[in-house]
């Protein structure tokens, strides 16, 4: 996709604007090999538009603790999953963080799919069962970035929040910064991601697309659930950024 992102970095809290804040995986003897970097898997294009991102959540990510962050979009075809690939592998090469990017789409996850991950098992299936998931994620290789499914094709459910709650806790542990790519809000499978869980949510809006109503039912909804709404990513702008956008977020 060709597009320019611009990163909205402000926060609002109370009606005014705020600076942006601030389990070790079982050894596995049949872990994959890593994934082979090549020039689609270095960051793209946009990587220089999405630096100022990079920047704007420092702040969470330089206290010691990992930090896991969502990415989501109010209805589908907005480019979450290319923004969330882009950003993780920027972070985990130009950034130099240990990052893991995890594919949320439990029916079709595309992204870990395109990074030759076994979408039949995600991170979910292994903290249920006792797994030892090292062989459940696919390093990229000449970077610091792993990929992951979150939940399996195979199984298919939903993690229940206590599973779920564990397993960002973990994953924070061996990871400096964990970006999930996560499904639209219109079909409701979000919610299921406790995003009042993530360090923080950015909204992903097709500039010149998506209807103000939608954009703001949406972050209304991501505050409701207890989220930390960190700002939105304008995708594919092509003229002026829209007024109502600034008034909305």
């Amino acid at each position: 996709m060709v597009g320019v992102y611009e990163a909205l970095q402000r926060v609002r809290q109370g009606g005014h604007d705020r600076p942006l804040p601030g389990a070790q995986a079982a050894p596995s003897a049949e872990a994959p090999p890593a994934i082979t970097r090549t020039p689609g898997r270095t960051p793209g294009p946009i990587a220089t538009e999405l630096a100022p991102l990079l920047s704007a959540v420092r702040p969470l990510l330089d206290d010691g603790n990992g930090a896991v962050l969502h990415f989501v979009a109010a209805a589908k075809g907005e480019g979450t999953s290319t923004l969330a690939r882009e950003f993780a592998l920027l972070a985990a090469t130009t950034g130099r963080r240990r990052t893991l990017l995890v594919d949320a789409a439990r029916r079709a996850p595309e992204t870990a799919r395109s990074f030759g991950c076994d979408i039949t098992r995600g991170l979910v299936d292994g903290a249920w069962i006792g797994h030892a998931d090292a062989n459940l994620r696919r390093e990229v290789q000449g970077t610091l970035l792993s990929v992951a499914c979150l939940v399996g094709t195979r199984g298919n459910t939903p993690a229940d929040p206590a599973t779920l709650n564990a397993l960002y806790e973990q994953l924070r542990q061996e990871y400096e910064l964990v970006v999930v790519d996560c499904p639209a809000m219109e079909g409701g499978e979000y919610s299921t991601l406790l995003p009042e869980a993530a360090d923080g949510i950015f909204l992903v809006i097709r500039a010149e697309g998506t209807r103000p109503a939608v954009i703001s039912h949406a972050k209304a909804l991501i505050e409701q659930a207890g989220g930390h709404f960190l700002g939105a990513v304008l995708n594919a702008r092509r003229n002026y950024i829209p007024g109502f956008l600034y008034r909305l977020l």
